[in-house]
């Protein structure tokens, strides 16, 4: 089985980790803080010590998190590039799927108004 045959079972994978809102809640503490020991994790989030370790082990099997050990603390860190790489994933040019005609139609998104760029100052005196 080719390496682009498993594409869509990592994509599908990793997107059923994210799609738990209190997975999805963590991970976003925790890229916040790029590293928090796991207590605060369990004040931040405002929940339960066994649900916070329930779901930090499922973000660390998705390889989004890593949980480094300090003594008796346990740090969790945010791994970027594992999340990089999943948004590189669904962005491929070369997924078996993206040459289908339907998905070329479908229309782009725009950017809402606060996300467009601005104009430069020298741009904008022309106006």
């Amino acid at each position: 089985m080719s390496e682009e045959s498993h594409l869509p079972n990592e994509i599908a994978r990793i997107a059923r980790i994210l799609a738990d809102p209190m997975r999805l809640q963590l991970l976003t503490i925790i890229a916040r803080m790029r590293e928090i020991p796991c207590m605060h994790l369990v004040d931040h989030a405002d929940v339960g010590a066994s649900t916070v370790s329930y779901h930090v082990k499922l973000l660390t099997e998705a390889g989004l998190v890593t949980v480094a050990i300090d003594g008796r603390l346990r740090y969790v860190r945010f791994e970027r590039e594992a999340l990089r790489h999943f948004t590189e994933l669904l962005a491929a040019s070369d997924y078996p799927d993206t040459s289908h005609r339907a998905l070329q139609a479908l229309p782009r998104i725009r950017a809402s108004a606060d996300e467009e760029p601005q104009a430069s100052s020298a741009a904008q005196g022309r106006q």
